[in-house]
């Protein structure tokens, strides 16, 4: 487990926020409070699914994409499902649905830091084919 605070720049509901996550199992998962995900006591927000990743690394977020410094984007690629729509993170393809998920750290180091656990994640998952 890699566990740390990140801001999700941009989840489902177009919404920004800190959100309390970790990384296990090929999977980022994410909690609204601290407290739901130190004691366990409630599932996880959301979760991001590393097999579904576009690339084999996460890159810096451009300017373009997100003015918060320290921010990275992962992109997922997954099919689509009746429900999603298109908006400024999110492309309908036809039978796949493109999201981007900007994240955001406090700080360099930690941005330095999560960018690496996820990319070595997705080259696991790059490695096992998963």
């Amino acid at each position: 487990w890699y566990q740390r605070r990140v801001r999700e720049a941009v989840v489902s509901t177009q919404s920004t926020g800190r959100r309390r996550c970790s990384i296990q199992d090929n999977k980022i998962y994410y909690w609204l409070y601290p407290e739901d995900q130190v004691n366990r006591n409630k599932a996880p927000h959301g979760e991001i699914d590393l097999r579904q990743s576009k690339s084999d690394k996460v890159s810096i977020a451009s300017r373009l994409d997100c003015a918060r410094p320290n921010t990275f984007v992962l992109t997922i690629l997954k099919p689509s499902q009746p429900g999603d729509r298109s908006s400024i993170i999110t492309e309908i393809n036809g039978k796949t649905t493109q999201t981007k998920f900007l994240m955001c750290a406090d700080s360099r180091e930690e941005r330095k830091q999560w960018m690496d656990v996820i990319n070595r994640s997705l080259q696991c998952v790059v490695s096992w084919n998963h």
